[in-house]
Parts: structure tokens; sequence; C-alpha cells
């Protein structure tokens, strides 16, 4: 009886702790699959046709497309930017020697994944030419860069709708430019933003390009 009774009380803790998984329709499922096959298409063609193309020139006419995990709604996430009450001067360094960019500690996206919370940090990048506009930077690696994805990791562009929510979706993560050349000098992510899973979502490092 005792260890009936204790195995009971297990089972309620540990139901109790687990968060319940956010389920989405099929139709929603469906939906965010055929826009994200879409702009996989757009950037091919782009990529292909656009004078400011990171694929070498030489490679354009036998580029196919970027290869991207298939669509995983399970990386799909929404919530607010928390905002620091202080917002720190740092700077960014890019990919090459010499290339710092004075930048904000802007605040951070906080998400949960298989039960536990995880924390990205958000950068405000000031532009280092006259005319240019600051932008919010979203950088991360995870535990397949440099493996399945590129090892300088991946990029996030930031989307909020008119209530201030932020749409996450690592499905749209992508290359910095440096995954395609080295030509280019990309911003490096913040050292804190290292997520212990693999994201099976979004882009794959290009060719044989580390």
């Amino acid at each position: 009886m005792r260890l009936l009774r204790f195995s009971i009380i297990v089972f309620i803790i540990f139901y109790a702790c687990e968060k319940p998984s956010v389920r989405f329709s099929e139709r929603q499922i469906s939906e965010w699959r055929a826009a994200h096959d879409l702009h996989i298409q757009n950037i091919a063609r782009e990529f292909k046709e656009e004078p400011w193309s990171p694929i070498p020139e030489a490679e354009r006419t036998t580029f196919g497309q970027p290869e991207y995990y298939p669509y995983n709604a399970e990386f799909r996430f929404q919530g607010p930017v928390h905002l620091y009450p202080v917002q720190d001067s740092i700077t960014i360094s890019g990919s090459k020697a010499g290339d710092i960019r004075p930048a904000l500690k802007y605040g951070w996206f906080e998400f949960g994944y298989q039960g536990r919370q995880y924390k990205l940090e958000i950068i405000k990048i000031f532009p280092r030419k006259t005319g240019g506009e600051a932008h919010l930077f979203l950088g991360f690696w995870d535990a397949g860069s440099g493996e399945a994805t590129y090892a300088g990791g991946r990029y996030i562009d930031l989307e909020a709708d008119s209530s201030g929510s932020y749409l996450i979706d690592f499905n749209y993560a992508y290359n910095p430019y440096c995954a395609y050349s080295d030509r280019y000098s990309c911003a490096i992510p913040p050292l804190g933003n290292r997520l212990p899973f693999a994201v099976l979502a979004g882009e794959k490092k290009y060719k044989n390009h580390p």
C-alpha cells in the first residue's frame, strides 16, 4: 500500500512539473509549412539572380536552393522581448579582424523547450556608416553548430506584432553571408547564446563550408 501511495505521489509531482506542450492544429502547421517552402523558393531565386547574392558568381549557375530542415512547429515560439532596465553599451565583433560594431545589450527572449527554460540575448547594433539604421540582432549557436549547421552560428530576424509580442521561429534561422563566402565579415553571436540542444530547424550549412 505504501509503495502504491508513493508511486501515485511521484506521478502527481512529475505531471505537475511538466509544462503542457503547445499544440497547433494541422491546418496551422500546413499553412506555416507552405509559407516556409515559398520562403525558401524566394531565397533560391534571389541568390541566383540578384547582384547582391552572397553565392560566389562562379557557383550561381549550379546553385539550386539553400538546404533547410523540414518545417517543425516544435521550434516556433511567441512572446515578449524583455528589456534590460539599463541597456549597457557594448561592442559586437565581426568574423574578420578589426570589425567592431557599437551596440547595446537590449533585452532577452525566454522560451520553454522539452520542460526547460532558455534565454537568448537580443542585441541592438548601431550602423557604422552615416545614414544607416540600428537593428535588433538575434544570433545563436546550438549543439548542431559545426556539424549539420554553420559553425559560426545562425541568425533569426525579429518580427513584432501590434501587441509587442515577437515571433521567434527557428525554422527561419538562416546562415550569415560568411557561410557562403570568405569575403564577408559577419556579426558573431553573443557567447551566452549557446543552446545545449540541437535545433533541428532552419538552414543547414552550405556545401562543405565549416
